[in-house]
């Protein structure tokens, strides 16, 4: 994303029984083990990229938002390519992993690669993954951002891509779950021959990015736009039940009938959960929209 920060769909969350459909439906990756839970990709969740200035100043008061609104993730960015790091604010990123499981919130890390410097991109995709806080506690899972455009060669960047995620892949332990964030194959054509084929074997679960505020209008093309991205991930994958996560989005610029025909586009999808990008452009109408979503669906 550049900074993926969005709003996901859990058990707990602003789509009380959409939410409850979605954990009924869990579709496993390609490359899931029986050990390998993908809980921490159901139901809602919320995105906080090293961008969002607030949000990292006040790490506790983030978590008892996504708390007061029912959220069950937490997707926090560690670092990209351009900072000066291998992981951004470490001592943060601690207060939020143990805020988060305090408040019984999941905690999801991810990196954003450029894939123009191979081995820098692996280390730092490692030192966020491998992240503890100074008590011991961990990411519950870790995803990459598999977007930026720094090698212009497109198969060069698709084969580096590939590279970097079985590397990571091979140093994870077997139990942890590993998320790849992606283009949306309707919409993406910057990055034509994105390798989703050659990505799956090695991930668990797609999240891919579905801007729709970008891409169309309207509740109704909203839903054949959702529906359409999760529909062509699998069909290239080969596989109609692979685990997908879709991200919504731009927040700030999506009507509430978008968002609801996004979310139960997305349920009708089979997905595992939902998001939106992002918390730091979600304002206070959006999540009342979004928890008014949740108690006209729990009516329903």
């Amino acid at each position: 994303m550049a900074a993926v920060v969005g709003v996901i769909c859990t058990k707990w969350s602003v789509v009380a029984a959409f939410s409850i459909a979605l954990l009924l439906l869990v579709a496993p990756g390609a490359s899931s083990s029986s050990a390998r839970s993908l809980a921490a990709y159901s139901g809602t969740g919320s995105w906080v990229s090293i961008y969002d200035t607030q949000a990292w100043e006040h790490p506790d008061a983030v978590v008892r938002r996504l708390k007061a609104h029912r959220v069950h993730t937490l997707f926090l960015e560690t670092a990209n390519d351009r900072q000066r790091v291998d992981v951004v604010r470490p001592s943060v990123v601690g207060r939020f992993i143990r805020a988060a499981h305090a408040a019984r919130i999941a905690v999801v890390g991810w990196y954003l690669p450029s894939l123009a410097t191979p081995r820098r991109d692996l280390r730092r995709a490692l030192a966020g993954a491998r992240f503890r806080a100074p008590g011991g506690e961990r990411f519950d899972s870790f995803a990459l951002d598999i977007e930026a455009t720094d090698v212009h060669r497109l198969g060069l960047r698709s084969d580096r891509a590939v590279q970097l995620v079985r590397a990571v892949r091979r140093a994870l332990p077997r139990s942890m779950a590993l998320g790849a964030i992606t283009i949306d194959p309707v919409g993406g054509r910057y990055w034509n021959g994105y390798p989703f084929v050659r990505l799956a074997p090695q991930v668990d679960v797609f999240l891919p990015m579905e801007y729709f505020t970008s891409r169309t209008s309207g509740a109704a093309k909203v839903a054949r736009y959702s529906a359409a991205n999760v529909r062509e991930i699998r069909r290239r994958v080969g596989l109609s039940t692979f685990a997908v996560h879709p991200i919504g989005g731009e927040s700030r610029h999506a009507s509430r009938a978008e968002l609801r025909a996004f979310f139960r586009a997305s349920a009708a999808s089979r997905v595992l959960g939902v998001s939106l990008w992002e918390y730091g452009e979600t304002s206070p109408r959006q999540w009342a929209a979004l928890a008014g979503e949740a108690r006209i669906t729990a009516e329903e």
